[in-house]
């Protein structure tokens, strides 16, 4: 009983922090900030509740259907745990040498459509966060575990939205290099995160590894 406890704790922890790393709020305000420099306050409060809703949709698909989508493609909880470190692992180099994939995207981009691309999608809900929560949920062996996951992911995008909606005031405290400093931070923890998930995954697919 007090392992099943821990192990819904440690995926929880792991959800939440994972998710809200990868999301990266702190480093997307700015990007946000730019992304709706033509719009009326409103308007951007309004494109970033929007963004964070569909990210949060996104997420929480994934999550859900990640065991089906596995046994669709007949790959192993493994193999994505190794293909997930890695694609973590590099989104996590890139925040730590202050890349970002929206150094690629057109600011001028249809007001409608920001929203969703690139605001929900890849700037939130990315491929990396993508890949956390369905290796998160497949490692999950009980509804309860299944449970605080998918809580854990609404407190995370929760926490992410309190902050992308006050961008201004956000932008305003800790300034460009704040959200810089904050960006290779989280990307020290993911990098971290990375090499457990592809050390887990490793030590499964080749148990001689652990002896």
């Amino acid at each position: 009983m007090a392992f099943d406890i821990a192990l819904t704790g440690t995926l929880f922890i792991h959800a939440l922090v994972g998710v809200f790393v990868i999301v990266n709020p702190f480093g997307n305000v700015p990007l946000f900030i730019s992304l709706t420099q033509k719009f009326t306050a409103v308007e951007r409060r309004n494109a970033i509740a929007k963004s964070v809703v569909i990210a949060t949709a996104i997420l929480l698909v994934f999550a859900l259907i990640g065991k089906f989508l596995f046994d669709l493609l007949n790959v192993t909880l493994d193999s994505l745990r190794i293909a997930g470190g890695l694609l973590l692992l590099a989104i996590a180099f890139d925040m730590l040498m202050g890349r970002s994939p929206a150094s690629k995207i057109d600011p001028d981009e249809e007001r409608e459509s920001v929203a969703v691309t690139p605001m929900a999608t890849p700037l939130l809900a990315g491929p990396g966060a993508m890949a956390t929560v369905m290796i998160l949920m497949n490692e999950a062996g009980t509804t309860i575990e299944k449970g605080s996951i998918m809580i854990a992911i609404l407190i995370a995008m929760a926490a992410a939205f309190l902050i992308v909606i006050n961008c201004d005031w956000v932008y305003g405290a800790i300034k460009k290099d704040g959200a810089r400093v904050l960006t290779k931070i989280m990307g020290i923890v993911l990098a971290t995160i990375a090499v457990e998930m592809m050390v887990n995954g490793l030590l499964h697919a080749f148990p001689v590894l652990g002896a």
